[in-house]
């Protein structure tokens, strides 16, 4: 084994810097700046000579020899990798075996096992190597097959505003396991003050209007990594209610509980599970209970599908102690990437109904009523395949009597790397698009 302590014994430096440029462009394509730079209006890269060098070897041949230079580059380490304790204690356990003399063999094992500041130095550096290799090559397969990583999302704010977001490993979150691009575009949008109902507490001279406005709630559906709900979080009254970050997976809470304590928002916000499959079959049992007190008693007609029906406790079972409260209704939600299946069409459609104001935010005609009427604000990737799914979703917030009073597009990029065009919509209630609601 070398003795050298210094990864160039182990590496020659010619592949000692092809590795640090390698990992360069990785750290590049994963950062806010990347993910940052500029889009035309058909969604082109505007270019700008000082990025030259991180797009080169974006080809799909220069992709391939990258990838069979770092197998190579595992192999070779490999077969310079110092021997394991584990392969010692095999060693021993193979003599004892075969009835070796166990004395001469403890005294050979521990000599082996014994290493010098040299050895142990290299066996650092080896190890050190070996990952650093191993990380680019999962990375250069896809954002899935990478490890976790945490990464800084700076806001251009006076003064500039910052959210830490960790993104554990695929294998580790399962679900939830990143922070989509969805998420970030509509993170900016919240804390450059573009959401109605928080731009009173995101200005950064509010009008003295805000004072008429009751402090909002505010809840996040499908939270993933926590990027939008911290984001809000962030420019929300400290005074005011609490933001609840919501999502389905024992996994992704802990994510999400994670982030809130590097942001230090513990105090600021809850992390709540919130399974949207319960909503609906509490919502189709009321339905039934009302159908049956309709047919028993000639009970009124309520005003919507699943509106004003008396729970009794045969026909509904009580709430989780960990869910959402379904009294407890919000004056904003929000939701990044959430409605990319047939099945979250209707979910979503119907938690959004279920947990939504149903009253004006404020009754103070002085105003605005973008500010005063609750609202759902929701983003995500225009996907060719995804088309019919965004129709199934158009129909069902359309039968829950939602209705989207606004809407833009911008280009975006999912990790720095796919460009898509980004729908934002928000949704109120069809009685609050009247401008001379009071």
């Amino acid at each position: 084994m070398p003795v050298s302590a210094t990864i160039p014994s182990i590496l020659p430096a010619s592949s000692l810097l092809r590795l640090k440029s390698l990992e360069d462009r990785i750290t590049y394509k994963y950062s806010q700046d990347r993910i940052d730079q500029g889009l035309d209006q058909d969604g082109n890269e505007i270019e700008d000579p000082t990025l030259h060098q991180f797009r080169q070897g974006e080809n799909l041949a220069e992709y391939h020899a990258n990838m069979q230079w770092l197998l190579r580059l595992l192999a070779k380490l490999e077969g310079a990798a110092p021997p394991q304790e584990d392969d010692d204690e095999e060693e021993l356990d193979n003599n004892r075996d075969e009835g070796a003399d166990m004395g001469s063999v403890a005294k050979k094992t521990a000599v082996r096992t014994k290493e010098t500041p040299q050895e142990a130095e290299y066996r650092l550096q080896h190890e050190i190597l070996t990952e650093r290799v191993a990380s680019c090559l999962t990375h250069f397969c896809g954002r899935a097959a990478s490890g976790a990583m945490t990464r800084t999302w700076t806001y251009k704010t006076t003064p500039p505003q910052s959210l830490h977001i960790h993104d554990p490993s695929f294998i580790g979150g399962d679900v939830g396991f990143k922070t989509f691009g969805s998420a970030y575009l509509l993170s900016k949008h919240i804390v450059h003050g573009d959401i109605p109902q928080l731009e009173p507490w995101t200005s950064s001279s509010p009008s003295s209007l805000a004072a008429s406005l009751p402090l909002p709630k505010t809840l996040e559906l499908g939270s993933g990594t926590g990027l939008v709900g911290f984001a809000a979080t962030l420019v929300s009254n400290p005074q005011g209610p609490r933001v609840i970050l919501s999502d389905y997976h024992p996994n992704v809470i802990s994510t999400l509980r994670r982030n809130s304590s590097l942001n230090h928002l513990d105090l600021r916000c809850d992390i709540r599970l919130l399974d949207w499959r319960n909503i609906l079959q509490r919502r189709k049992r009321r339905q039934n209970a009302w159908q049956y007190n309709s047919d028993t008693s000639n009970g009124k007609q309520p005003t919507t599908e699943y509106d004003n029906v008396t729970k009794t406790p045969s026909a509904v079972e009580a709430d989780s102690d960990q869910e959402i409260s379904e009294q407890d209704r919000m004056d904003l939600i929000l939701g990044a990437e959430i409605v990319y299946d047939h099945g979250h069409a209707e979910l979503v459609a119907h938690v959004v109904d279920e947990y939504l104001k149903r009253d004006l935010i404020s009754e103070d005609i002085a105003i605005p009523l973008a500010r005063r009427r609750p609202a759902f604000h929701i983003m995500f990737p225009i996907r060719k395949t995804h088309a019919d799914v965004i129709a199934d979703f158009d129909f069902w917030m359309d039968k829950i009597g939602l209705v989207d009073c606004r809407q833009a597009k911008e280009w975006g990029r999912e990790d720095g790397e796919t460009t898509f065009l980004y729908h934002w919509r928000e949704y109120v209630r069809k009685e609050h698009l009247d401008r001379n609601v009071a």
